[in-house]
């Protein structure tokens, strides 16, 4: 924990533990498939670890609060998916009404001449677009609804999952003075200009609501601004690009990565959430496409009944000629994506680890009930957490430009099904997680970006790609379909 909050000498002991009765479920919703007793009684009342531990998760509530980043050298996997709900809560503390990573730098804020429409104060879900002046001809880099795969998750309104991420202010001064596109990455003198302890980034996940529809049951809602699509053809072939015009609508959070800088781990802590209403789940390594399961409830991106088949779940959308349809006049997309999630603890291959997570998410769940106004963050699940062994990620170590995910340690197949749907592991597929994207390779590739760059640990941050080349090239092609946008939006500047 903190200092400031727990005493020290828990992060790290093994004491008696007090473990919170689970939640009841809200009357309104079934659970994902979390918490049972006999996983919580597998964890061996080991974990959490520090008596009372769930009870000083309110203190990251406070405002003062900083993200706790004690983490012993020795640490085990109990203390990381710990940290995992600590670092959770403090995102994601109310601060005057808003949460605190809502309050922190967007992408936008690297480049000055990112959008020529106006901002306001709402959540803007367009970070990763290319600048629009650069002709309707450009390349979309909307990554805010296309996923690092290129396909990109429909909800079942037919409107699409957008994505936002957030920098605390350090993180956000080190991409600063290393953006490919300014030269600093090649240029900068100090070539191991790197983040500080404390840094975070949290990348989150909004299901977009149709006009009049109610939200997941308990999830965080708030009005956002979202771009007004509209089709680019050129004979036979189109795209989705941005119309340069916004429109408000109501988001709710549906998932979280939260990013961050602890002692001893430069490579930074990666941890994932899921709305408990996301989509059925399945223990680690054992879902397997079979079309004569399913499931007979209705979840926010699962429809009761849809077979198990690689045919009717997780069908990509990035194919070529294009399998998705975009009707412009309602600006939806068509066919909805039916999910679930194949891992519900992330792969974690540490003794007891989905027992831990499971004991934990019960603990941290109980104890956010009795936050105040209602607080959404019992309807939330940690999937996982996956880190390096403690320095390694230093160039010290002969290695550390060749640290990806098969060097991963907890939840190894660490996946988001609202982030990363078509990128999870499937029986027999494990150790697919966050460091296969993330690493110091990240823009070293042959062959698909312009020219390999120097690998450097601040490449584990795609935010240093922004407004380069080097960004994810998240174009979606469509079949053409409707007509010009109708929908009320802000007009340019």
């Amino acid at each position: 924990m903190n200092s400031n909050l727990k005493p020290s000498f828990l992060r790290g002991a093994k004491l008696a533990v007090l473990v919170i009765a689970a939640p009841a479920l809200l009357s309104s919703c079934k659970d994902g498939g979390y918490g049972s007793e006999k996983e919580v009684e597998a964890a061996g009342g080991s974990c959490p670890e520090g008596f009372g531990w769930a009870e000083g998760l309110q203190g990251y509530l406070n405002a003062a609060a900083t993200m706790p980043t004690a983490m012993n050298a020795t640490a085990d996997d109990c203390l990381f998916n710990q940290w995992s709900w600590e670092a959770f809560v403090w995102a994601n503390a109310p601060i005057d009404g808003t949460p605190r990573f809502l309050t922190w730098k967007v992408p936008d804020d690297l480049l000055t001449s990112t959008s020529d429409v106006p901002r306001t104060s709402l959540l803007r879900l367009d970070a990763h677009m290319k600048p629009l002046h650069m002709g309707a001809n450009a390349p979309s880099q909307d990554g805010a609804i296309v996923e690092a795969d290129g396909s990109m998750l429909i909800g079942p309104n037919g409107y699409p999952v957008y994505a936002s991420s957030h920098m605390t202010s350090n993180y956000f001064d080190t991409v600063k003075r290393n953006l490919i596109a300014t030269g600093a990455y090649q240029n900068n003198p100090n070539q191991d200009d790197y983040f500080s302890v404390g840094d975070a980034i949290v990348k989150a996940t909004w299901y977009r609501l149709a006009a009049g529809e109610a939200p997941p049951a308990g999830a965080y809602t708030t009005q956002a601004e979202v771009p007004v699509l509209q089709n680019n053809c050129n004979g036979a072939n189109c795209a989705v690009v941005p119309s340069g015009k916004y429109e408000t609508v109501t988001v709710a959070l549906v998932g979280m990565h939260v990013v961050g800088y602890v002692e001893n781990h430069p490579e930074f802590v990666w941890a994932t959430f899921e709305h408990k209403l996301n989509a059925p789940t399945f223990p680690d390594n054992s879902f397997v496409f079979d079309a004569s399961q399913s499931n007979p409830n209705n979840f926010t991106f699962y429809k009761a009944g849809t077979p198990y088949s690689s045919q009717a779940l997780l069908v990509e959308t990035n194919n070529n000629p294009a399998t998705v349809s975009f009707d412009a006049a309602k600006g939806t997309f068509s066919p909805i994506t039916q999910v679930v999630q194949m891992n519900q603890t992330g792969g974690d291959t540490q003794p007891n680890g989905p027992a831990n997570i499971t004991a934990i998410n019960t603990a941290s769940q109980g104890a956010a009930k009795n936050f105040p106004n209602n607080s959404p963050l019992p309807n939330y699940n940690l999937i996982g957490t996956a880190w390096f062994k403690p320095n390694t990620y230093v160039t010290t170590n002969a290695n550390w430009a060749n640290l990806n995910q098969t060097n991963a340690v907890g939840a190894i197949s660490l996946m988001n099904s609202t982030a990363e749907t078509f990128l999870q592991s499937v029986q027999g597929q494990q150790g697919k997680n966050c460091f296969e994207c993330h690493s110091a390779t990240s823009f070293s590739y042959n062959g698909i970006q312009p020219k390999p760059l120097t690998p450097r640990r601040v490449a584990i941050s795609h935010m240093v790609a922004m407004g380069s080349p080097y960004e994810v090239p998240n174009t979606l092609p469509v079949k053409a379909g409707g007509t010009a946008p109708t929908a009320k939006a802000m007009p340019k500047k």
